[in-house]
C-alpha cells in the first residue's frame, strides 16, 4: 500500500512540475511552442523526464485499479484498502491536474492509462491468491 501511495505522489508532483515546465499551450502557437523548448533545453528536458517518470508511476496506480476491478469481476479477492487509495489518489491528483493545464494533463493521462492497461498481466491474476 506503501508503494501505492508513493506512486500517486510521484505522479503528481511529476504532473504539476511537467506542467510547470513546459511553455504554455493555451492559446497554442506551434513557432512559440517549438521556440521555448528549443531555447529552454533544460526546461524541457526536465519536462520530459518529468512526463517520463510521471505517467509511469500513474500506470502502476491504473494498472491496481484495473487489476482490482478484474479480480472482483472474477469473484476472487481483492485488497480493497490497496484499491480504493489508488482509486481515490488518481482520481484526485487528475482532478488538480486537469484544473491547472486540461490539454497537457489530457495527454498525461492518456500516456497513462494506455500504458497500464498494456501492462496489465492477466497470468499474475490467477495466482493472485498465492502472493497474499
Amino acid at each position: 500500500m506503501l508503494f501505492h501511495l508513493l506512486c500517486i505522489v510521484v505522479g503528481f508532483l511529476c504532473g504539476y512540475l511537467m506542467i510547470h515546465w513546459m511553455p504554455p499551450v493555451t492559446p497554442f502557437h506551434f513557432d512559440y511552442f517549438i521556440t521555448e523548448l528549443i531555447f529552454n533545453p533544460l526546461r524541457s528536458f526536465l519536462a520530459m523526464i518529468c512526463f517520463l517518470i510521471g505517467f509511469l508511476a500513474n500506470a502502476a496506480v491504473i494498472r491496481t485499479i484495473m487489476d482490482g476491478i478484474i479480480l472482483w469481476l472474477r469473484r476472487k479477492q481483492v485488497r480493497w484498502g490497496e484499491w480504493l487509495i489508488s482509486c481515490c489518489g488518481a482520481s484526485g491528483s487528475f482532478y488538480w491536474l486537469f484544473q491547472w493545464e486540461a490539454k497537457l494533463t489530457a495527454l498525461f493521462f492518456i500516456f497513462a492509462f494506455i500504458y497500464g492497461m498494456i501492462s496489465l498481466d492477466f497470468h499474475r491474476s490467477r495466482d493472485y491468491k498465492r502472493n497474499l
